[in-house]
């Protein structure tokens, strides 16, 4: 019996490295997105300032060098967001193909733990049966011990009876038997 319960605390130290594993790689990603997206943001304010230097220098509207710089900020800010974005659907995927992995275990450990139930209340049933059934004859005996005693002791009272009642005919067939005897002696002598 302790072999599942082994099997169930192995299964859950397993589960904990899993998810360790699991943080340590959201760790990983989310560090390396932000990184991508400072970089990212880095670049276009590099990018900004050259241009916003060559725009004055060439006279070009700083209106529209704003509105560069924005559309260059938002992409930043996309590409950051899509980068994070992409790192938390790995992660998610991992999970759920971990998940998958364990729900499939979990339901092949629970059928063999319901076929296994099934098997001992088969067994339980059984017993029960075998049991009632030795009881029912533990009771047949006895009763047949009552009966055959009850017998027995009929039979010694009727072998008593018989013993006195032979006895006392033995008794008077003596008495008549010395009777004749006496009465034989007394006619011939």
């Amino acid at each position: 019996m302790s072999n599942w319960r082994d099997e169930y605390i192995q299964a859950l130290s397993d589960r904990d490295l899993r998810e360790k594993e699991g943080y340590s790689r959201i760790n990983e990603d989310f560090i390396g997105a932000y990184r991508t997206a400072a970089l990212e943001a880095e670049k276009a304010a590099a990018e900004e300032s050259k241009t916003a230097a060559t725009d004055s220098k060439t006279g070009k509207d700083p209106a529209r060098t704003g509105g560069n710089t924005q559309l260059r900020s938002d992409l930043a800010e996309a590409l950051r967001s899509n980068g994070q974005l992409q790192s938390r659907v790995r992660v998610a995927e991992a999970e759920l193909k971990d998940l998958k992995i364990k729900t499939k275990s979990d339901s092949r450990r629970l059928e063999q733990l319901e076929r296994e139930r099934a098997i001992l209340q088969r067994k339980v049933r059984d017993r029960d049966e075998e049991i009632s059934g030795k009881t029912r004859l533990v009771e047949t005996v006895q009763d047949e011990m009552i009966s055959l005693n009850l017998q027995l002791n009929m039979s010694e009272q009727t072998v008593k009876k018989l013993k006195a009642e032979n006895k006392e005919l033995i008794d008077r067939w003596m008495e008549w038997k010395g009777r004749e005897a006496d009465e034989m002696n007394k006619t011939l002598g």
